[in-house]
């Protein structure tokens, strides 16, 4: 999605509007608009929008899932420095009950480059630099391609992070955290593997683990090659992982150290890994057989050839315009089913697979604590991540959409 596809009016609208939402969902976007100069206070909120930025939605997922490119912005009220209040109305292209007049969908936006917000103070007409803007903890000019698209890349062993109260429940807390800092995984110290994070959080900063247990992930995004051929060590960090139903890793609570994630390789290999649950720092790997086994005929694979072999969509390399997908849900408190989805950059989104009964893969032989495999299923998400491991990634957006 471009900025070029949204116009802006500066006109105002009440918090009431901006704060309503019957279910809590957040949206997160990092636009792919480049980097250009403030030149007055006057042309400050007119440029605003045409800079990379987080949006943060709060209204209902049935309303601002898959916001279309015909989408414009009726309104905008600042909000401090790094914070602006949006409209973005869906005009002609609703999908809710045909409603052909459209749907208001209520957002927050977060800037995640500096503004220099001393010359938003004063009015100056003095042009931004680089050399200007405090980037402590902020992204910056360097964190972007030439496009306009994020880096996602350990190089910089940052972490940049943006908060906000939840508009719709003020004891809560939003999150946004591009965790770009050096990891060590188990018997590679020298993985590069960045992380995006939504973190839902109570008013003491804990995770909310009570939070989106029904939710919808979307990462998009180019994906471009291996920041390290994928043999020896590296032969199995291949994956844009989603993470979900997880904590604060480090967090040293039970529920927040476990979860589930849903594995898209890149590499394009025979056999790849679908599916992993972590426990204690560990993870279970899952792949198709495995999940076949286990989960009988509450797993689908929904991509199969003549001979019902699996044709696994994985050839994602030097790839422009992925979308990947998790939809997750709970039935009775008790049954948790996985939907997933993938767009490869042809344009066309296909269903993956299917499991529509998790607690089947309890059986894995990696899996020592059942009980604490259920109870991973009945609780919610104080954290959605998208790691990607050993892959340099451009993502133009990550979102979390509760229902």
């Amino acid at each position: 999605m471009s900025s070029n596809s949204f116009s802006f009016e500066e006109t105002r609208l009440s918090y009431y509007e901006i704060f309503c939402g019957l279910i809590i969902s957040f949206v997160i976007f990092l636009f792919l608009s480049a980097l250009s100069g403030f030149e007055s206070n006057h042309a400050v909120e007119g440029s605003l929008l045409k800079k990379p930025f987080v949006l943060v939605n709060t209204t209902q997922i049935s309303n601002c899932s898959s916001v279309p490119s015909n989408a414009s912005v009726s309104s905008l009220e600042r909000n401090g420095e790094y914070v602006v209040s949006a409209v973005l109305e869906k005009r002609g292209d609703s999908i809710v009950d045909n409603d052909k007049d459209g749907e208001r969908c209520p957002y927050f936006k977060i800037l995640v480059v500096d503004p220099c917000p001393a010359f938003l103070k004063n009015g100056s007409n003095i042009l931004c630099t680089t050399n200007t803007v405090d980037k402590k903890n902020k992204l910056g000019v360097d964190n972007f391609d030439e496009n306009g698209l994020l880096i996602a890349d350990t190089k910089f062993d940052q972490i940049y992070s943006y908060e906000m109260s939840d508009p719709v429940k003020p004891q809560k807390n939003l999150k946004v955290i591009l965790d770009f800092q050096r990891h060590n995984q188990t018997q590679n110290s020298d993985i590069n593997s960045p992380r995006l994070k939504i973190a839902r959080e109570n008013g003491d900063g804990s995770a909310d683990m009570s939070s989106a247990k029904n939710q919808e992930i979307i990462w998009t995004g180019n994906i471009k090659g291996f920041f390290e051929e994928p043999i020896s060590k590296y032969q199995a960090e291949t994956y844009v992982v989603l993470q979900f139903n997880t904590g604060r890793h480090g967090s040293n609570e039970s529920d927040e150290e476990r979860g589930f994630g849903v594995l898209y390789d890149a590499s394009n290999q025979n056999n790849p890994n679908l599916f992993e649950y972590l426990a204690n720092g560990s993870y279970s790997k899952y792949d198709f057989n495995q999940m076949k086994q286990l989960g009988g005929g509450d797993f689908v694979f929904h991509n199969l050839d003549e001979n019902n072999n699996p044709k696994f969509i994985n050839n994602l390399t030097y790839k422009e315009n992925v979308k990947l997908k998790v939809k997750t849900f709970l039935i009775n408190d008790t049954k948790r089913v996985i939907e997933t989805f993938i767009d490869d950059g042809s344009g066309t989104e296909v269903p993956y697979w299917t499991i529509k009964d998790l607690s089947k893969l309890k059986e894995h032989d990696g899996v020592k604590d059942k009980d604490g495999f259920m109870e991973t299923i009945r609780q919610g998400s104080g954290y959605v991540i998208a790691r990607t491991d050993n892959i340099d990634t451009r993502p133009s957006s990550f979102q979390s959409l509760g229902f």
